[in-house]
Parts: structure tokens; C-alpha cells; sequence
């Protein structure tokens, strides 16, 4: 591009005044602004040319451009770096604490606007004005960075962006890096400002780009808009129902009801051999699934199931993790990734279709449910754990759903979805005839948790500067009783449930605490991945009632489990600090029914009947048969060593099984429990890698043992103290004792070491990795050390040496020759060889009898800065016999 052209094309600076204009304006007056700007652009450069502008308004929506990898944490130091801000000023520190307003003032929760401000006071930017073609394509170097796992290239890039930017375009720029433009008006308004049918083609296509190319003309309309093949496209929704106020959307239609898949909803594209899958919000996983019939985890199984007339398709539906081995269906709850099951592993991906939308080249969006599920059925062969069709139920009564509803109750199932047969298919629309129903939409069907909150975060847009999200906490109980708990461990985050004024109420009960740089928690606050920005002291908390859906496994918390979808019922002020659940309860709620919450079948007239917990062929087992416990009524105790005492047996080893260990729990008075609690005395385990050994290990609760130091407990009839080569994790209180009694490497400070021993700590010290090899002048200065001068075991620490036995052709292979014995034992005694007259070398060694050569070797000395000896091998000999080195003077030639 030409100078001349480039002073033409819009300017980055005229869309951050377009872009400080709309926010800054009233909320009526938004869409005017961006639209008088779109019909400017189109009349200067036509409505095709919009979608570089466009991908700028909207970055969130960019498919097109990879992940900048820059959230506002990262940002804020990659802003530091590149402003030169000295790390512990004030501008760095409002950067990095911006949520804050005691540091960040007025513009706390902004991001942008606190960057802004401290930008202004130092850089007033480049005299050049870059295009907007130019910030994309640097935009797309960003991605391309961060995607080879490049920091220092991203950090190039911001800076020669950065150099040519005012602080206007700046912070319009981190808007755009962070995916958060806070113009106050939404996509859909941002999109109907540029055409009225551009909401519509971007539900069914989810592309930009298509929407500048196909919608340039603002008179032109998209009278049908099609879904296309390989296109993704945003799904049809349902609308959130109560079943006891259904009676209404029942009436005069005909429905049927489908079980709510807890899985990835997804699409399937095909055509002629080729397979395309897409999430819900239009990200494509197809490497993971399989394009074609010989790659990925799903598609090579599906291809045999295809019936051969269907040449191309789109199937909408749910991708679950099947478990092969137990034949049942994980949840999300159960920490599976469907994307990331490879080819082996104990869980499968299996598509659980429920709509077709394309067949053979004919969309199909508008035909009625009931001819689309006809079709549906026709495109595969179901498979049990590969391909299943979902299952529909004709219904004509709210008393037919809800005994559906309380059905899947029972199974542990999600919940249903209720769809009207005469529904056509409507992308990204939510009333259009489907309804999901859960337990949870209908009051008193929930078991709620009265939990504590430990720590808080500051809010974004309207409720920046407040506090809006908390952490929440179980109570640990005190051993001593009647004492109040001085422990509580985080089980999860909430931020939904209060309105402002009651987010006000509360924020004048609380007492907050900063968490500061490298903040560790207070004695008796337990946290880990999830750090809060604030904290409480337990006595200056309070309690909130908490509804969930379930209590499902999550490693970012202390106590491994978390809660999923939790809502702020209400404020507990009638209830002490002191009364919050317990650790215990907490786990019999997630023991109780596999995670799921819900404590009662639903009814008509809304009384909650509490369900019967019935033994269920379809519930979902929690583990596999080998972990399970075994019946030991028959077996007779021998010794009482481990009377009274609970342990928990994760695994075997080769020659011990699960069940043999437990056997021999019992024979000497202990009681065996499958899962580690408040009371358990040690935990043993056959493997140090095992998933439940990680966890238990996170927690720091439990003594995990050795199955060695176990049987010899047995063997000794005595519990043996523990030495560190004992334990595979250690409890919070062992931990303090180890370490008073054994360094890191676990070598005894007040036992004589013995040669097992050592052979342990030097192969932990491998492990960590802190074995380094070390320089020969650091060698030699540890010589000093332990010698008081030199070792008598390497006299020739300092000496690099040219043998001259290659040059000569007159040294037989014999492997006892003077000059081969005198290599040999310069290098036990610490010295280098080398098979060239280097520079640094000290030494050239030649044979008394190759005399003739010494001339030849002097003329390269002299062309030295630093001469070396010439001796024969006699002195390394001699030097060897009188383990010193000796004066070379006496072996010159």
C-alpha cells in the first residue's frame, strides 16, 4: 500500500472516538451513532469492506482470529513490561489490582479505563495513525504468537502497537485484547445497525465475514435464510420451565418428551466421507471426533453405522463420554472431557442425536419435529455407546411429565425436555415450543447448603467497586467438643441471587481483608487454584443458604468437590457462623444420591414427597468393582493392632490385592472403610500415581502408606514409626513432624545413615532434579575445601592434555602400553583429553620414544598466547605413583 492510499483508509483513532462516543452516549441514542457511521463507511467504501471494522466492534464473536491469550492479569504485566512502570509504583499497582477502588479510584472494575488513565500520564502516543487493516493484521500476529507459545513475540508486537497508539486507542485496544468493548449496546443491536436480517443469518452461520459479504446492501433482505453444510450455527434452545405451572403450554398441542443429555450439545456436518463437529457456540472440534472415516475417536465407528443413500447431512444433538467397561452414560459432573477421550481409555464419545436439519442436500429447518424425528431415524443404525436416537414420549398431561420428571429424578438424570410435534427449527431462538425441565425450577425440590463465606471478588460493569462474588466455606469441626470450628476449606463460588440493594445490605455486615501479592491464607481459611481477592475472618462472616443442582468434582478446590450451578437463596442472618455445614455433612449431601442435590419427587399440588432411595439398575455406579468393598464377617481377628483403628485400602500391588490387605485390616482388629474420612488412622496404597492418591494428597488430611510398611507393621506385631520412604503423601501434622526429623531428600538428622539409606535420598535428589554436574574449576575449588589444597584422588584437576599417540603409527593396540596405562590414569586422576591441540590445553603428552616429533609440536607453541609443557609419559606415571602433581621440569624433552 501506497503512502498516499494509506492516508485514505480508516484510521484505528476514528473507530476508538466512534467507539468512546457510543458508550459514552444515552442508551436511545447508541444504535443512531453506529448506524450514521455504517452508511458513511458504505458510501465511501461499500458495505462488503465493513468486515475488518466489523471484527473490531465485535472481537468476541471473531472466529476467524485465534486466542490472544491476554486476559487482564496478563495484560496488566505485559503493560508494565512494555511502559518500562517500575513493578512496585503505583500505576503498576493500580494495573494489576484494578478490581480494587481503594487502589485503582473511580475507574475500579475497568480494566481499560484504569489503563487508559495511567497510559495518559505517560506516553501521549506515535505521531503516525494506524489503519485499521494494520491493528488487524498485527492483531492476527498476537494470535499467532500466543498460539506457537511465543511471550516474547507477543511483547514485540504490543510494543510496536503501543509506540503508534494514543492512550484513546490504547484502551480501545485492550478492549478489543480482552474480548469486552462495554459499549452498552448488545451483538444483536451492533448487528441490526449494520442490517435488519443480520441477527438472523448470523444465528444460522455464525460468520462475520458472511454476514458483510451476503448483507452489503442494507436494501437487499434475506428473505430464507438456510442452514449451510460445514457452516456451524448456533441451536435451537429451550425455554426454562416449572412443571407445576405447565398446564398452560400443554394445552390444544401435541408434545413429546425427551431425556436432558448432561453432555457437549454438538452438531454433526457430513458429506461424501467427510465429518465436521461443532459446539453450541460455534467452536469446532472436529481434530478431536474425526474427519473422515479413519481418524478421530468417533467418526471411523459411526462411518460403519451410516445408511449409504444419506451422501450429506446435519444432525443436532449431544456427544456424551460412554463408560465401555460398565455400560453407562458420565455426566459432566464426573470431570470427563468428552473432547479429550482418546482411543483405549475406559470412555468413549457416543452421539445422542435428537433433530436433523439437511439430508441429501435439503434443508430441512422447516418441517414440523415430528417429520424431522421420521427422518432422523433413517440417516444410522443405532449402536449402543456410538449412535443413539433419543428417546420420545407422546405426552398430553402435566401428570405424564411430571412422572417423566420424578423418572429421571430417580436415574439421576438432568432432567427432561418437553418439545411441541408441530415446532420447526429456529436457531439461537428460546420460545419456539421446547421447554427443559429440572428439579430444580420448582421450589422445594432442592436440598439447600448453608454455607460460610471466606472470600470475595469485586464485580464488573454496573457492579465494579462491589463486591458481588464470594467464596464459600465447610466448617472443619473441633476434636474437643463443644468447640467451635477454627478450620473452614472452600467449596465453591457464587455470584448470582442478590440484586444491588441486597449486595449493599450485605456488603455493610462484612469486614473484608486484601489478599496481597503472594498471599498465603490465614491459619484456618483453606484455599487452592481458586484465590479470592478478598477475605474474611470466620467470627466476622455470615452465612448464606445456597441452592445447586449437584456437588460434582473439581481439583480447584481443597476438598475436591464444588458445586455446580449455585445461586444465593438468601442471607442467613438467624444463623450463627459457628452452625454452617460441616465437612461431614457436606459429603454424606454428595454421597447421598451420587452428587445430585434434589431431595424430593415433585408433586401437583407442590408438597415435596421425599424419595425413597431405592437400589436402581440404572444408577450410575461411582467406581468400579475392584475398589469396591468386600463382605469380612467371616474372618476371625488374630491380634489386636489395629483395634479401633479406620483404614482405608486405595489398591493392591502385584503380590497384594485390594481385598487381600483389607482381609489382613481385619484379622488384626482393624475396621475397613472405602473411603478415607474424619477419623480414618492412615490410608494404604499399592500405587503412588493412583487418581485417589492425588486427591487425598491435595487435601492433606490422610497418612498414605506403603503396602510394604504396612505388612511389616503386620510382620513386627507393632505400628512402626514413619520414615519418609514409608509414605506416598503425608497428612498436614506429619508433614511438621517430618520435616523436623529429615531434610527434603529424606535423610535423617538424628539417625546414623546407612548405605540403603543414602541410596533413597540420593534418588530423590535425582528426581527433583537437583543433581548438577559440576564445572572442574568448581571441583577444584570443592577440592580445596575438603583437602586444604588439592585432591590427592585428582592431581590432574587442572590439566587439559594432547596425547600424541594418533599422529604416531608406531603404538600397537596393546592395551598396557606406557602411553595408554598414562591416559588412562591422568583421567581417573581428574584429567581432560583432548584429540586436538586446542588453545586452552596445558599439556601435550609424548611417548619417550617418538622424540622426533617434539620439534614439530614446539613450532605450534610458539604461535601461543599461553604455552603448554611438553613431557612424555613418565610424568603422569610418576605423578600417579606419588598421587601429587610433579614438577614438569623434570620430564621436558
Amino acid at each position: 500500500m501506497s503512502e498516499a492510499e494509506r492516508k485514505k483508509e480508516l484510521k484505528f483513532l476514528d473507530l476508538s472516538k466512534l467507539c468512546e462516543k457510543i458508550s459514552t452516549s444515552q442508551k436511545d441514542k447508541k444504535g443512531n451513532i453506529l448506524r450514521k457511521f455504517i452508511d458513511d463507511f458504505r458510501q465511501v467504501k461499500g458495505g462488503k469492506l465493513f468486515y475488518p471494522v466489523m471484527r473490531l466492534l465485535l472481537p468476541h464473536l471473531d472466529r476467524d482470529r485465534g486466542p490472544y491469550g491476554l486476559k487482564e492479569h496478563t495484560l496488566a504485566q505485559k503493560y508494565i513490561k512494555v511502559l518500562s512502570i517500575p513493578k512496585e509504583s503505583v500505576d503498576a499497582k493500580k494495573l494489576l489490582n484494578y478490581r480494587a477502588p481503594k487502589i485503582s479510584g473511580s475507574a475500579s472494575g475497568d480494566f481499560a479505563e484504569v489503563v487508559y488513565w495511567v497510559v495518559k500520564n505517560r506516553h501521549s502516543g506515535g505521531e503516525e495513525f494506524l489503519t485499521i487493516d494494520e491493528v488487524n493484521t498485527h492483531l492476527d500476529k498476537v494470535a499467532d504468537k500466543n498460539a506457537g507459545n511465543n511471550p516474547r513475540g507477543v511483547e514485540d508486537v504490543l510494543i510496536w502497537m503501543v509506540q503508534r497508539m494514543s492512550p484513546l486507542e490504547i484502551k480501545w485496544l485492550t478492549r478489543i485484547l480482552v474480548k469486552d468493548m462495554k459499549l452498552g449496546i448488545g451483538h444483536k443491536g451492533i448487528l441490526r445497525s449494520y442490517h435488519i436480517d443480520a441477527v438472523e443469518l448470523y444465528d444460522v452461520s455464525n460468520n462475520l465475514s458472511k454476514i458483510c459479504d451476503k448483507l452489503y446492501d442494507p436494501k437487499l433482505r434475506l428473505h430464507e435464510v438456510e442452514v449451510c453444510l460445514f457452516d456451524p450455527f448456533r441451536p435451537m434452545l429451550a425455554e426454562r420451565c416449572d412443571v407445576q405451572k405447565l398446564e398452560k403450554e400443554l394445552h390444544g398441542k401435541h408434545h413429546v418428551v425427551e431425556l436432558k443429555w448432561d453432555g457437549e450439545r454438538s452438531q454433526m456436518h457430513y458429506k461424501d466421507g467427510e465429518f465436521k463437529y461443532f459446539s453450541r457456540n460455534c467452536i469446532e472440534y472436529t481434530e478431536s471426533f474425526g474427519g473422515s472415516s479413519s481418524i478421530g475417536s468417533l467418526s471411523p465407528h459411526l462411518v460403519k453405522l451410516l445408511n449409504p443413500t444419506c451422501r450429506s447431512f446435519i444432525l443436532d444433538g449431544e456427544i456424551m463420554a460412554w463408560n465401555k467397561k460398565n455400560k453407562f452414560f458420565a455426566s459432566k459432573g464426573q470431570n470427563i472431557d468428552v473432547k479429550s477421550l482418546r482411543i483405549g481409555s475406559d470412555h468413549q464419545p457416543c452421539f445422542c442425536a435428537f433433530d436433523i436439519l439437511y439430508l441429501n442436500g435439503s434443508v430441512l429447518t422447516n418441517k414440523m419435529l415430528k417429520e424431522r424425528q421420521s427422518i432422523l431415524s433413517t440417516v444410522f443404525t443405532p449402536l449402543e455407546g456410538v449412535f443413539v436416537i433419543t428417546k420420545s414420549t407422546e405426552v398430553n398431561t402435566s401428570k405424564e411429565v411430571m412422572k417423566l420428571l420424578n423418572d429421571a429424578i430417580d436415574n439421576r438424570d438432568e432432567g427432561i425436555v418437553l418439545k411441541q410435534l408441530e415446532s420447526v427449527y429456529k436457531p439461537n431462538v428460546r420460545k419456539g415450543g421446547w421447554y427443559k425441565i429440572k428439579p430444580e425450577y420448582t421450589e422445594g425440590a432442592m436440598s439447600d447448603l448453608d454455607l460460610l463465606i471466606i472470600g470475595g471478588y469485586y464485580g464488573e460493569g454496573r457492579r465494579r467497586g462491589v463486591v458481588s462474588q464470594f467464596l464459600l466455606g465447610v466448617a472443619i469441626p473441633s476434636d474437643l467438643p463443644g468447640q467451635d470450628p477454627k478450620e473452614f476449606h472452600a467449596v465453591g463460588r457464587v455470584g448470582s441471587g442478590l440484586n444491588m440493594k441486597e449486595l449493599d445490605e450485605l456488603g455493610q455486615k462484612l469486614n473484608w481483608n486484601n489478599c496481597k501479592k503472594k498471599f498465603t491464607p490465614p491459619d484456618g481459611l483453606y484455599w487452592t487454584k481458586e484465590k479470592p481477592e478478598l477475605w474474611i475472618k470466620p467470627c466476622d462472616s455470615v452465612v448464606l443458604q445456597i441452592k445447586a443442582s449437584e456437588i460434582v468434582y473439581s481439583d480447584a478446590y481443597p476438598v475436591n468437590y464444588t458445586l455446580r450451578f449455585p445461586r444465593i437463596e438468601k442471607v442467613r442472618s438467624d444463623k450463627r457462623w459457628q452452625d454452617c455445614l460441616t465437612i461431614k455433612e457436606f459429603i454424606e449431601l454428595k454421597n447421598a444420591a451420587s452428587g445430585k442435590l434434589i431431595s424430593s419427587h415433585i408433586t401437583e399440588d407442590k408438597s415435596p414427597v421425599k424419595i425413597k432411595r431405592m437400589k436402581m439398575t440404572t444408577v450410575t455406579p461411582s467406581v468400579g468393582h475392584e475398589f469396591l468393598g468386600s463382605d469380612f464377617s467371616k474372618v476371625k481377628s488374630i491380634t489386636k493392632l489395629f483395634e479401633g483403628k479406620e483404614i482405608c485400602v486405595i489398591i493392591g500391588n502385584e503380590d497384594y490385592s485390594k481385598r487381600d490387605l483389607e482381609a489382613k485390616i481385619v484379622e488384626n482388629g482393624g475396621k475397613v472403610f472405602q473411603n478415607p474420612g474424619l477419623s480414618t488412622f492412615f490410608v494404604v496404597s499399592g500405587e503412588s500415581k493412583h487418581i485417589r492418591v492425588n486427591n487425598i494428597a491435595k487435601n492433606g488430611w490422610h497418612d498414605v502408606v506403603t503396602v510394604d510398611w504396612f505388612l511389616n507393621c503386620i510382620e513386627l506385631k507393632e505400628i512402626l514409626n514413619f520414615r519418609p520412604k514409608d509414605l506416598i503423601c503425608m497428612s498436614k501434622n506429619t508433614q511438621k513432624k517430618m520435616n523436623l526429623l529429615y531434610d527434603e531428600y529424606g535423610d535423617s538428622y538424628t539417625e546414623t545413615a546407612t548405605l540403603e539409606s543414602l541410596k533413597d535420598s540420593l534418588s530423590k535428589v535425582q528426581k527433583v532434579g537437583k543433581i548438577k554436574s559440576m564445572e572442574r574449576c568448581e571441583l577444584a575449588d570443592f577440592d580445596h575445601v575438603l583437602f586444604n589444597g588439592s585432591s590427592p584422588f585428582a592431581i590432574f584437576r587442572h590439566c587439559t592434555a594432547f596425547f600424541f599417540k594418533y599422529k604416531v603409527g608406531k603404538l600397537t593396540d596393546n592395551v598396557n602400553s606406557p602411553l595408554k596405562i598414562a591416559a588412562a590414569n591422568f583421567m581417573f586422576m581428574g584429567g581432560k583429553i583432548v584429540n586436538t591441540i586446542e588453545d586452552n590445553i596445558t599439556h601435550v603428552i609424548i611417548h619417550s620414544s617418538d622424540e622426533e616429533y617434539v620439534g614439530e609440536v614446539k613450532s605450534l607453541d610458539g604461535y601461543r598466547t599461553k604455552n603448554f609443557f611438553i613431557v612424555n609419559e613418565k610424568w603422569v606415571l610418576e605423578s600417579w605413583n606419588a598421587r601429587a602433581c610433579l614438577d614438569e621440569l623434570f620430564f621436558q624433552f
